[in-house]
């Protein structure tokens, strides 16, 4: 009876053990922005990247800004639809190098780029802009490098921007 009792327990740990294999790996994301990127996608995102940090025209830059922000985002444990405790999103979200690229970060990079290119053709309004909205768009502590330069390009502006701006006050709040 022990024998028998043993066998059927290592049958349910194996059975379990499968259900949750599968379940985890059986979960897809609903949302289209939060599916992975396909290779040749990936690829284009990149070449729209590099089209931004090697641009020197505001306008296409921003074009390639916008499909950066529409590219899909990283799953986010905290949005998904299976319940998951704190104290595996605390191990999950503990990352000790990047192995892969962040869309987002690529599109705070872009952003920092356009407003210094803005700002180096005598365009003050654009580059102090893109500035703030950085500072606005990406408030998570992973972006914080972008933020902080942002940050001080906007500090810099009351000692660099034309007279024309600097009676617009309301551009630096």
């Amino acid at each position: 009876m022990n024998k028998k009792l043993i066998l059927n327990s290592k049958k349910l740990i194996l059975t379990l053990a499968c259900l949750l294999l599968v379940g985890c790996q059986s979960f897809q994301p609903t949302n289209p922005g939060e599916l992975a990127l396909e290779n040749d996608g990936f690829i284009g995102l990149w070449d729209t990247y590099n089209a931004c940090l090697n641009g020197s025209n505001t306008q296409d830059m921003q074009e390639n800004l916008q499909a950066l922000h529409s590219a899909p985002k990283p799953l986010s444990l905290d949005d998904s639809p299976i319940s998951i405790p704190d104290f595996i999103k605390e191990l999950a979200s503990t990352r000790n190098s990047r192995l892969s690229v962040d869309p987002r970060a690529m599109a705070a990079s872009c952003s920092i780029r356009i407003a210094e290119v803005a700002q180096q053709s005598g365009d003050w309004k654009t580059s102090l802009f893109v500035f703030q909205d950085t500072v606005k768009s990406f408030p998570e502590p992973q972006y914080a490098f972008y933020v902080s330069k942002a940050t001080q390009a906007i500090e810099q502006f009351s000692g660099i921007m034309p007279a024309s701006l600097s009676s617009n006050r309301t551009l630096l709040q």
